[in-house]
């Protein structure tokens, strides 16, 4: 794109905005999800727990098995990334406001408590794995249903906050992001 002598970077010539527009892509998150596990919680708290011990020793006054810090910060990330491969990752898009009103509708007509109709517009956008289309598409398949989001939500507290990220992922995308501009001159 050339830069006009006004200094915009848009030459009304060339520039088209049905194209510009029908280019935008919809941002999009992967959420990952993993039920709470006391086994790996256990597992890193005791490892975090040497780190101190090992930093205050440093390299020569640890014994002949004890690990150092980096090695201790190394299994760590070995466990995270070990439980990021079992993770389930939710691929969310930004919702548009008629999904968000048809999701609603969707809810209430099921008779969904007040509490859970937001679980239904998350549901609504989020992205079946399969589904490798454009996101401008009509109708995408979700990932999950409002009701399954809900059982989740109430499964125990870690579904509670298997919920709760996707809540607060689909709240940030359909916010938007800042736009940046630039003063008229």
């Amino acid at each position: 794109m050339s830069t006009t002598e006004d200094g915009a970077n848009l030459d009304a010539a060339e520039f088209s905005l049905d194209a510009w527009i029908d280019d935008i892509v919809r941002p999009e998150v992967i959420v990952e999800l993993y039920p709470y596990e006391a086994e790996y919680a256990r597992k890193v708290a005791a490892i975090e727990a040497q780190i101190p011990a090992a930093r205050k020793a440093g390299a020569g006054n640890r014994g002949l098995n004890e690990a150092s810090e980096e090695q201790l910060l190394a299994q760590v990330q070995e466990l995270r990334a070990e439980r990021s491969e079992r993770a389930l990752k939710v691929r969310v898009r930004q919702p548009t406001d008629t999904e968000i009103a048809e999701a609603f509708i969707a809810a209430k007509k099921a008779k969904a408590k007040q509490d859970d109709i937001e679980l239904w517009a998350v549901a609504a956008a989020t992205v079946h794995p399969s589904y490798d289309g454009p996101l401008a598409a009509a109708k995408i398949p979700p990932h999950f249903t409002g009701p399954q989001l809900v059982r989740l939500r109430y499964r125990d507290r870690s579904g509670e906050s298997m919920a709760a990220q996707l809540v607060l992922a689909t709240r940030e995308l359909a916010t938007g992001l800042p736009v940046p501009s630039s003063p008229a001159s």
